[in-house]
Parts: C-alpha cells; sequence; structure tokens
C-alpha cells in the first residue's frame, strides 16, 4: 500500500512541477509576445516617420523591412446573408460553407479591393502592418 502511495504522491508532484513549468512558460511567452508587438509596432512607426520601407542593413544583424499590409476581414452575423448573397453574384460559391471563416473571406475581401470590387457595407476589414526580419 505505501508503495501505492508513493507512486501517487509521485504522480500528483510530477503533475504540480509540469504544470508550474506550464504556467510559467505561458507568462514567459505571453511577455515575449507583448515584447514583440512593442518592438514592431515602435520599428514600424520609425520607417512610416522616416518614410522608409526597410531599415538600413546591419552586420551580423540583417534588416528589416515592411510588408504589404495583411487584410483581415468579418462579416457580423446579422448581416451574413447579405454576404452569402453578394459571394453568391461573384461566383465565389466555394468560400460558403455553413458560415464564411474569418480567413476565408478576409482573403476574398482583399482579391475585391485588388480588382476594383465594390465592397458592400455588411463586410468590415482592417489592414494590419507587419514587419519581417531578413539576416544577412
Amino acid at each position: 500500500m505505501s508503495d501505492e502511495k508513493a507512486t501517487e504522491r509521485d504522480l500528483v508532484l510530477r503533475f504540480k512541477r509540469a504544470k508550474e513549468r506550464r504556467d510559467d512558460l505561458k507568462e514567459c511567452l505571453q511577455n515575449a509576445q507583448e515584447e514583440y508587438e512593442q518592438s514592431e509596432s515602435r520599428l514600424i512607426e520609425f520607417l512610416e516617420a522616416h518614410s522608409a520601407v526597410s531599415t538600413a542593413r546591419y552586420e551580423g544583424l540583417g534588416y528589416a523591412q515592411m510588408q504589404k499590409p495583411r487584410l483581415y476581414a468579418s462579416c457580423r452575423q446579422e448581416n451574413m446573408e447579405r454576404l452569402l448573397a453578394f459571394l453568391n453574384e461573384q461566383k465565389r460559391e466555394d468560400l460558403i460553407k455553413t458560415t464564411v471563416m474569418p480567413q476565408s473571406l478576409s482573403s476574398f475581401t482583399s482579391e475585391c479591393i485588388e480588382h476594383g470590387i465594390e465592397l458592400p457595407d455588411c463586410i468590415t476589414y482592417y489592414l494590419k502592418p507587419s514587419i519581417r526580419l531578413y539576416n544577412n
């Protein structure tokens, strides 16, 4: 019986340590993500303030370059029927499932904008700038 309890205790201890490690790593990841987003935002602001699309090249570091903003589109549930009708008009029934997934709607919205197709007001979107780091 004591071996069984020792094994159970060991399992509980192992689980507790794993949970603590996981929680610590989640916090570290959250902190790293915040630091990344802040530094990306500051670099974007710097480049925009200097009307530049990339930084200088730095030996052993590389350079950063603005990427084409990524489009994120959405449609409110109350406008879904209008969206489905619009997609049918555009012969894009391939996007229609039970619902229109945000990634698919974003890709389609991007295509419409690139081709000058007027979007109905049920589709809203925003452009998110990003930075890519290149190594020398």
